[in-house]
């Protein structure tokens, strides 16, 4: 989360700080990710940057439905790591998981279900983004990522 600037909004900060209080998305706090970082980590680095995505570029959304799909959009709750299948069957599987581990913990509605289901677009099988909010979530985690992965100091 260090790597990416901080949001200084309090829409935002509010939303973020109601949601990741939530004690199933403390998990997310032990659950590994993208060499050294968390699911917690990567998730709010990813809900910041689609945020701020949407202020620069003027795009109008539900930010609450942005915030929250951002944030579970990894709540698949497993060590990517130890995982008992490839990094292409993950791709395929954790948004799933995710939606259903997500939907036993929270009302979600439609735009925070496509967030969560089209992260992975565009992978092949992957559901399309159908809302702003989902497009932008899934543009953010995939620079999130690559920086995570592959950026300063990896």
């Amino acid at each position: 989360m260090k790597q990416y600037k901080s949001v200084d909004d309090t829409v935002f900060r509010n939303i973020l700080s109601g949601l990741s209080a939530h004690p199933a998305l403390q998990q997310l706090k032990a659950t590994p990710q993208h060499k050294g970082s968390t699911s917690f980590a990567h998730s709010v680095a990813v809900a910041a940057l689609a945020y701020r995505m949407a202020k620069k570029l003027r795009i109008s959304v539900d930010t609450e439905s942005l915030v929250r799909g951002a944030m579970l959009h990894d709540f698949y709750l497993y060590d990517t790591e130890t995982m008992p299948y490839s990094d292409y069957r993950h791709a395929m599987v954790h948004p799933k998981l995710a939606l259903s581990n997500a939907e036993k913990h929270f009302d979600l509605n439609g735009k925070e279900r496509n967030i969560i289901l089209s992260h992975m677009w565009p992978t092949p099988g992957a559901p399309m983004p159908r809302c702003r909010e989902a497009w932008l979530v899934c543009v953010a985690d995939t620079l999130c990522a690559w920086r995570e992965m592959y950026g300063k100091g990896k």
